[in-house]
């Protein structure tokens, strides 16, 4: 399905923002990939080892779909990656070093229902104490509002007659209303990648946030609080020391969501 007939100016605008967002969050993925692979057990031991390729799939068809107007489809990968991020995070938490084959015999009662009641018992070592829990309603939040589109909802019908009134249908969404799921999009991603970051080994983040000179890396998703708080648990790193009052403000000033 083609949207270039017609787009409006905003609408192109918008869908080019969540091509970024894709990018942005792909950019991070690609680099967990590669940093945890350099332990020569990844491929044996960790999920995210073969799932970055459904990573992949659904970061690369979020930018797609909402070029297209497929919006509620955007919103129902949108869910599968939140689901996936929390089970691999706990999986690999609870036994880091056992076999693919192991985890996904020892976790069937996990990966089977549509479910992150599991959420509860992640270990956040990379956010602060008092970010715990309101990390933890963030994921429960968007994963919520992401189940109404997966099966039908009373929602989904309700917003689907007052938008097809409005003449909202399929190629004729309005530029706000793809902004608004851009923000949406953001917090999924910037939650996934929290996930992750605690999935794998704590030099993976280390690696990725701290740039040689010590300053904040030119990325997107700095402006997540959450993501900023996974930043400001690498200042005691040596290549911070002599900037590390200009790298909190710049970290702060960052944040957008």
């Amino acid at each position: 399905m083609s949207k270039k007939l017609g787009i409006s100016v905003e609408q192109e605008q918008a869908a080019s923002h969540t091509a970024v967002l894709s990018r942005e969050y792909l950019r991070a993925l690609q680099f967990i990939s590669f940093d945890t692979s350099r332990d020569p057990e990844f491929r044996r031991t960790h999920l995210f080892s073969y799932l970055f390729q459904d990573y992949l799939q659904s970061s690369l068809s979020i930018a797609a779909l909402i070029k297209d107007g497929l919006i509620n489809v955007a919103r129902r990968e949108l869910r599968f990656l939140l689901e996936a991020s929390v089970k691999i995070c706990y999986i690999q938490q609870s036994n880091y070093t056992s076999t693919i084959d192991e985890k996904l015999s020892e976790f069937e009662s996990v990966l089977g229902p549509a479910s992150i009641t599991m959420k509860r018992k992640l270990a956040l070592d990379l956010l602060p104490e008092e970010e715990k829990l309101l990390f933890r309603d963030e994921i429960g939040r968007l994963y919520g509002d992401a189940s109404h589109y997966v099966h039908l909802s009373q929602q989904q019908i309700s917003e689907r007659i007052a938008f097809t009134e409005q003449g909202r249908t399929v190629g004729y969404e309005s530029g706000d209303d793809i902004n608004f799921l851009n923000s949406i999009v953001a917090r999924v991603f910037a939650a996934s990648l929290v996930l992750l970051f605690h999935a794998t080994p704590a030099h993976v983040a280390g690696d990725f946030f701290v740039e040689s000179d010590g300053k904040i890396i030119d990325w997107y998703f700095t402006k997540s609080r959450f993501i900023a708080c996974i930043d400001s648990a690498f200042d005691y790193k040596f290549e911070r020391q002599k900037s590390l009052e200009a790298i909190r403000a710049t970290r702060a000033s960052r944040i957008e969501f």
